[in-house]
């Protein structure tokens, strides 16, 4: 998301917002995914950026926009840290910063989990168990594809700064990480209701945090800055497991998803691309350039859609619109304003959509906004299911 620019190609006007969010995995597997981003080179935020967004969508921000380019020199940023090896079959190459220990740390200058964060439910069918069915076997030509989403509910985060630019789906806990620009992070049961007071993200994901997701083979979250620098991080405490910086070019990173091909999916805002990485950050396995092949301008934010190898993506400026693709860019539901009457994303007229993730243990899909610290919760057009053993990479 751009919380604050200085230039603005899309709408000519002095600040422009935006918040995108890394997709966020699911149950067994889940992905996150979110991010946003301005014009190559420009920073899309500031840490002590406030801005308020009204119900047509406009909105003004006051902030102290940071010249940021994180265009790459086309060549990777390799770490020489050490190597982090989790499974047999997966090896990640990160800098290693945290101690061995996680402790959680649970409080910032007195937050709290306050019982009287509002909820509005227009949705007597929606279900927030996070596991509503047996896991499915992990076929996927016989699990059928979710094509779109309803408004079933919303709530408010409590998060103080309500920039909510990543979140992710622990599937191991069974539990919500959502986070914002400035590093404010908060755990969330999946009826929308707070496992924990704010606290703090660990500077190595910031300043510009702006995407995350779950990787479910080892276990850890993965969050991402506009700056595109890659942290692993224990997904419940985010103590830190290692840092990597990433290059090839990409700018503004905005959002992060990790594939069934064991890839990473990542939303290059300031390039309008699609790059798609190795989960090792070590190469570019392809990229495409989301106008030309999806007709999405502004790419912000990318989720894996639990039970099937389709992406929700996702923009907030010069339009709110979203689209499902597969992960070579063939579109599978055409690109549609976020929040009306058609798919994906349907009802809801969230004011600036910006984080979004899928969860496996039900289906369901969670789009947070910028500016408002609130969370709108969709619910399958296929009704609840549990898809999260087809969320492990295949």
């Amino acid at each position: 998301m751009v919380v604050g620019r200085l230039t603005c190609d899309y709408v000519g006007m002095d600040l422009l917002h935006r918040v995108g969010r890394g997709r966020l995995w699911l149950a067994s597997a889940a992905l996150a995914l979110g991010g946003c981003g301005d014009d190559a080179g420009e920073s899309r935020g500031s840490d002590s950026a406030s801005a308020s967004a009204s119900a047509t969508a406009s909105a003004t921000a006051s902030a102290t926009a940071t010249a940021t380019s994180s265009t790459g020199t086309g060549t990777e940023s390799a770490s020489a840290g050490t190597g982090v090896t989790a499974t047999a079959s997966s090896t990640t190459e990160m800098t290693a910063t945290g101690s061995a220990t996680a402790t959680e740390s649970t409080t910032t200058a007195g937050e709290s989990t306050t019982a009287g964060e509002s909820t509005t439910d227009t949705s007597s069918t929606s279900s927030t168990s996070s596991t509503t069915e047996e896991p499915l076997d992990c076929d996927l030509g016989q699990v059928p594809d979710t094509l779109g989403f309803t408004f079933s509910k919303k709530f408010d985060t409590g998060i103080p700064d309500a920039v909510l630019q990543a979140t992710y789906y622990n599937t191991e806990a069974d539990e919500v990480m959502v986070m914002s620009f400035s590093g404010k992070a908060r755990r969330f049961d999946l009826d929308g209701s707070p496992l924990s007071d704010v606290f703090d993200v660990p500077p190595e994901a910031q300043p510009k945090l702006d995407g995350a997701t779950y990787d479910p083979v080892l276990g850890r979250g993965l969050l991402i800055t506009q700056d595109c620098v890659l942290t692993e991080v224990e997904p419940q405490t985010l103590e830190v497991l290692g840092s990597k910086p990433l290059g090839f070019g990409m700018s503004i990173c905005a959002g992060l998803a990790l594939g069934l091909d064991n890839n990473l999916y990542i939303a290059s805002y300031g390039t309008e691309e699609m790059v798609v990485v190795s989960r090792d950050g070590g190469e570019v396995v392809r990229r495409f350039n989301m106008i030309d092949k999806v007709g999405l301008q502004g790419f912000d934010g990318v989720t894996l859609i639990a039970g099937s190898e389709n992406f929700l993506v996702m923009s907030t400026s010069p339009a709110a619109v979203s689209a499902i693709i597969d992960g070579f860019g063939n579109v599978v539901v055409p690109v549609a304003p976020i929040g009306q009457d058609v798919a994906p994303l349907i009802g809801g007229m969230p004011e600036l959509p910006d984080a979004v993730l899928t969860i496996c243990g039900n289906g369901h899909a969670w789009l947070c906004e910028a500016y408002n610290a609130t969370c709108f919760d969709f619910v399958p057009e296929d009704g609840d299911k549990n898809a999260c053993p087809c969320l492990i990479p295949q």
